[in-house]
């Protein structure tokens, strides 16, 4: 991932007329726009599928105030598109858009903030604050993305005091939790007690994660132990229990589902089967990305179940990092592309049958 990135570098620099790699980046197939009202088109199909969106602004991390202030009016736009429209009910940011990658750190790491730094961490306090405060305003879900492990728990310490101010009687805040970090599934049931200890409502957005070959070479390098679960097995025994968790609890608090592995989908829509649990429960949603894995998506929709996908959008250069990233993972699932087509070869015949 590193080498495309330095070569997009490059090829800014010499000015490569960067409309020729659209292909090549995939930004046809990840990306629904450059902007907003650019996604209408795509995120109106979707709707006509009962499949909701969440418009995605694809950018990495930003560097500067300049930066962090325009992601975050990006974010409060996404949000009052949802004013226009039934088919937003949730907004999401990524916290390093709007904050100060460096600070996260220093506060994961226990470190003391100077003078001018304590002042940026406030107004990275106030982004939160108003995108939040917004939310509220318009009835959406806010999700907050996760982060690396090693910024994760000063981006929780802005992120936690919202859920308790802002979610006292319906979820307005939702925090996403990484199961392939160890010890993650223990945090999930600490956030659980303390909501029910508290009196908030537990919003969470459950996914295994996206890092994972990157924190494992940071830790390899600094020579510390791995924050990754040992085994794909451990990962996959912590995110069932963080689903089987979930779903006790739908009375008191939410969760949404975010993956594309197809027997996670299926254990869920049994686990509710079996305890009368509706797929249709308001606090119980799934969600895909776009362009990847629209069978699943598609199908729940069928069962009535709540499903949103991941909607990205942005400008080219502003949204090649995010596009690498999801080149490289569509990538690494070649092998599952025959299932997929399959699978919607499926249902599009069985649409064609009850048409």
């Amino acid at each position: 991932m590193r080498t495309s990135l330095y070569l997009w570098h490059f090829l800014q620099h010499v000015r490569f007329p960067m409309k020729l790699l659209i292909g090549f980046t995939g930004y046809e197939q990840f990306c629904a726009g450059k902007d907003v009202a650019s996604c209408t088109t795509v995120t109106e199909k979707l709707a006509d599928h009962k499949v909701f969106s969440v418009l995605d602004y694809a950018n990495e991390h930003a560097k500067s105030t300049a930066d962090y202030e325009h992601n975050a009016a990006v974010v409060l736009e996404t949000i009052a598109a949802a004013k226009r429209t039934s088919a937003y009910p949730f907004a999401v940011v990524k916290p390093s858009a709007i904050g100060s990658f460096e600070l996260y750190h220093k506060k994961t790491a226990g470190h003391k903030l100077s003078p001018s730094e304590q002042l940026i961490w406030t107004a990275m306090q106030h982004r939160f604050e108003l995108l939040a405060n917004s939310a509220k305003q318009v009835a959406v879900v806010l999700m907050i993305d996760a982060e690396e492990s090693w910024i994760q728990d000063g981006v929780d310490m802005l992120v936690l005091p919202l859920l308790r101010k802002y979610n006292s009687d319906k979820v307005v805040v939702a925090l996403t939790i990484q199961l392939y970090l160890k010890y993650r599934n223990v945090l999930y049931k600490s956030l659980l007690k303390d909501a029910d200890e508290k009196g908030y409502v537990l919003g969470v957005k459950l996914v295994r994660g996206a890092y994972m070959e990157k924190e494992r070479s940071r830790a390899a390098a600094l020579k510390i132990s791995s924050p990754v679960c040992d085994t794909k097995d451990q990962t996959d025994s912590q995110y069932k229990d963080a689903l089987q968790h979930a779903l006790k609890n739908l009375n008191s608090h939410f969760c949404i589902v975010a993956t594309h592995n197809q027997s996670d989908i299926n254990w869920v829509v049994d686990y509710c089967s079996q305890t009368n649990i509706s797929l249709g429960n308001a606090n119980l949603w799934f969600s895909q990305l776009y362009g990847m894995r629209d069978y699943i998506s598609f199908s729940l929709a069928e069962q009535n179940a709540n499903v949103f996908k991941y909607v990205p959008f942005g400008p080219l250069e502003q949204a090649v990092p995010y596009l690498i990233r999801r080149a490289l993972e569509n990538s690494a699932m070649k092998s599952q592309t025959l299932q997929e087509c399959l699978m919607l070869k499926k249902e599009l015949k069985k649409r064609k049958l009850n048409g």
